[in-house]
């Protein structure tokens, strides 16, 4: 009765509007780690609120691991040294400031970081987080017997074959259950780190993480390979998360350079996925502080037409292809086509190989690590041969990697010599117009040559298109024979462009006339955030396909070619030593 009353749950999606655009919040693991504290946390808030990202929709204020105390009772209980005041007052006075309430818990038997978990109590911790008023729950699953990594004392540890998936799905449906009984909408976080979570994802959550955290450019990079494969499961009923943004602000455990933060901030938003910061937002500064509040970039992300984006173009190496569905018990299938790609060989440590021995590249045993071993004078006679270099008895029985228990990740695919490309995501809007993001993830400058026949765009590529660049930058992109040459610099440089239909410039309507602001376009340290926009007395110009138009103050009409060769020029002097362009970065 138990596996009937299952399936029939399990095949109902999730669809109480919970989440009907991507959620967008802050969580706190990126900046705090395991060492939370209330004061620092409610400063943060803080300093959320005043810096204007609560009125542009972060609403989720999330507590990820450590938050709990170390030993359980009948439910989960705060670590009192973190919150002396208690975890149900802390999440009041998060309402208070009309944010949303987010915590973490883990369906293995303990949390990632040792503390207890849900597992067997996810009743009781339901109603628990249900009294706190709690608004949205993180799920991990660190530390799963049945779909996890290998427990010593736990016979049979350490694979997820499908019937370790199928138990993996049982335990998210369990807590998804016991939060529904409880009466208070709370949007359901899985953080599983499988693609396989997308095909059960909206019958279990509001969204699901599908790989391994995202730590650095190369973790970005492989995050998009795994999200473009993803588009089918991905809507207004729960969301694919590619896991949390890396801002560039210091005093962060993990970031990126500020052009690659911007870069993975204008993927996410296009695709669209989750917008959850990650970022030391005590010591924000002025580029993130941009980044994240740009209302363009927000505003493509939150776009009701929640078609997902896709990749019209990249020059990247074959990536493994997921050929996933499920089974009459709910259990994901889950295959891996190689798609081209070579056998991901061995992890020697910190780098990859096609075997053992060439793990140490002749230097012998010190580079023999990871899933192999050195055997010196136990091997060929000569300790100094690497062919003592060979694969562990451990790694003789690593899982394929379709029942790899471990957080999806091809560390071989993803090293900096295997993203020297570029990608271009394209996504339909609402009121007719159409997204792209062009990224450059290699290590030297580039230039991609796009014909627009390859974006599809709905009026077609003969008719004239408005572009114009949601970061503002000083130089459009050309479009040259119906081609558009988009010129991205190394490591993270990209555009993010809007497109629109356009009869003839004469009869442009004035809804196409934006006044942007050139201080945001040049990043003055001295502009004040208010209300979450860069507030500033310039006006940029937004750029028309073959050429520019310039735009007045209140959007009515166009200035003279004379005047705009006049002003520009004086203001970008002007504001040239204290400023630089988003895409000219120390």
């Amino acid at each position: 009765m138990l596996r009937l009353e299952f399936l029939f749950t399990l095949a109902q999606a999730l669809d109480d509007a919970l989440v009907k655009a991507p959620p967008m919040g802050y969580n706190s693991w990126n900046h705090f780690g395991c060492t939370l504290n209330q004061e620092e946390l409610s400063k943060t808030a803080a300093s959320l609120k005043d810096l204007g990202f609560l009125e542009l929709g972060y609403r989720y204020f999330v507590l990820d691991d450590c938050w709990m105390a170390k030993t359980r009772g009948v439910t989960l209980e705060a670590d009192s040294n973190a919150f002396p005041s208690g975890i149900k007052d802390f999440g009041q006075k998060l309402h208070e400031m009309n944010f949303l309430f987010g915590i973490y818990t883990c369906r293995g038997v303990s949390t990632c970081e040792g503390r207890p978990s849900s597992r067997d109590h996810e009743e009781a911790d339901a109603k628990a987080f249900a009294e706190w008023e709690v608004d949205f729950v993180k799920n991990d699953a660190c530390w799963d017997p049945d779909c996890g990594p290998e427990q010593p004392t736990v016979p049979g540890s350490g694979i997820c074959d499908i019937e370790g998936r199928r138990k993996a799905v049982l335990r998210y449906q369990r807590m998804k259950d016991a939060m529904n009984r409880t009466g208070r909408p709370m949007v359901h976080s899985l953080a599983g780190w499988q693609p396989w979570f997308a095909v059960v994802g909206s019958q279990l959550a509001h969204m699901w993480r599908v790989g391994a955290d995202v730590k650095d450019w190369d973790g970005v990079y492989e995050a998009t390979r795994i999200m473009e494969q993803l588009r089918e499961y991905h809507g207004a009923q729960g969301w694919n998360d590619p896991d949390m943004l890396l801002g560039s602000s210091r005093g962060a455990t993990l970031k990126l350079t500020p052009l690659q933060s911007r870069a993975q901030f204008s993927l996410w938003a296009l695709m669209p996925a989750p917008l959850m910061l990650g970022a030391n937002v005590l010591e924000l500064s002025p580029y993130d502080a941009l980044t994240y509040s740009n209302l363009e970039a927000i505003e493509i992300n939150q776009d009701p037409l929640v078609t997902p984006a896709e990749v019209v173009y990249h020059n990247c190496p074959p990536y493994p292809r997921f050929v996933m569905g499920q089974r009459a018990d709910g259990a994901p299938e889950f295959e891996l086509h190689t798609n081209g790609v070579q056998d991901p060989g061995v992890v020697c440590g910190a780098h990859t190989a096609p075997n053992c021995p060439a793990c140490c590249q002749g230097h012998g045993e010190g580079w023999c690590h990871g899933e192999c071993e050195w055997l010196g004078e136990r091997g060929n006679g000569n300790p100094d041969d690497d062919q003592n270099c060979v694969l562990s008895e451990k790694a003789k029985k690593k899982p394929a990697a379709e029942n790899n228990p471990n957080p999806w990740q091809r560390k071989d695919l993803k090293e900096s010599s295997m993203h020297q490309c570029q990608q271009v995501w394209v996504r339909r809007l609402t009121n007719g117009q159409v997204a792209l993001v062009a990224v450059n993830f290699a290590s030297k400058a580039a230039t991609v040559d796009l014909p627009l026949s390859q974006l599809r765009l709905p009026w077609g590529d003969e008719t004239p298109s408005i572009l114009w660049d949601v970061w503002h930058v000083a130089k459009a992109p050309e479009q040259v024979h119906g081609h558009l040459k988009l010129a991205l610099e190394a490591n993270g440089g990209h555009y993010m462009l809007k497109l629109e239909q356009k009869s003839t410039q004469e009869d442009l309507p004035a809804k196409d006339f934006k006044e942007v602001s050139l201080r945001a376009s040049l990043q003055m340290p001295s502009d004040p955030l208010v209300n979450g926009s860069v507030q500033g007395t310039g006006t940029m110009t937004e750029f028309v396909m073959g050429g520019f138009l310039p735009i007045t103050n209140d959007g009515t009409g166009a200035w003279s070619i004379f005047a705009l060769l006049l002003l520009v020029p004086a203001v970008l002097w002007f504001c040239r030593g204290q400023s630089k362009s988003p895409h000219r970065l120390d």
